[in-house]
């Protein structure tokens, strides 16, 4: 990542794996939708252990403007990734997001660091007859960004009207690339940056 998460890339770089991906983030995501429309998203993000020890140190030795500098350099670079998201309605278009996320913040979860926060779009989009497509992940795989097949509760339709139904497409990669994406190391990047979208899962959402 280019500038992904500032001092979790530090963090990481300085771990001995030897594959990519090199660290894991378990994403939750609920559908924000009002009027019939399409508003935004509302996600979750909890890094693994090894990735969060360093944060977590950072956020328990600071004092509160200590931790608001932290919180407001990681959700900068969050940002300047376009959130890792990507949004795509029937079309195929891309969906455009405000700037600034809303309600977002860190927490610690157990021994793990939490990202949370709320992503609008530019402009709501009618649901009616629409079809759409949202990943989260990132473009060279260095993190994978995946929805638990644990956690029951990683989707949150429950705004959708009666008329939508959403489900979660898992990935389909050959063994050839998954191959290439083990013989990468902490050193080496995916020179098109097209590794992270070949596993990343799909939010498939359909409206009638």
């Amino acid at each position: 990542m280019k500038k992904c998460f500032s001092i979790l890339c530090l963090t990481l770089w300085a771990m001995q794996a030897v594959a990519h991906p090199h660290a894991f983030i378990d994403l939750k995501t609920k559908l924000l939708v009002e009027n019939n429309q399409l508003v935004g998203f509302s996600t979750q993000w909890t890094l693994d252990e090894p990735s969060s020890s360093e944060l977590l140190y950072e956020l328990k030795r600071s004092d509160e403007q200590g931790k608001q500098n932290l919180t407001e350099e990681l959700f900068k670079n969050i940002i300047y990734e376009h959130y890792f998201s990507y949004l795509y309605d029937r079309q195929n278009n891309k969906i455009k997001f405000k700037k600034q996320p809303i309600n977002y913040g860190l927490k610690a979860v157990d021994a793990r660091l939490q990202y949370y926060f709320d992503v609008q779009l530019a402009k709501p989009v009618d649901l009616s007859n629409n079809e759409f497509t949202l990943m989260i992940y990132d473009k060279t795989y260095y993190v994978a960004m995946f929805y638990p097949a644990t956690d029951k509760s990683i989707l949150d339709f429950s705004q959708l009207p009666s008329q939508c139904h959403g489900k979660l497409l898992e990935p389909q990669v050959n063994a050839k690339i998954q191959q290439y994406a083990s013989s990468l190391d902490q050193t080496q990047r995916d020179e098109d940056d097209t590794l992270g979208q070949m596993f990343a899962q799909r939010i498939q959402i359909i409206c009638q």
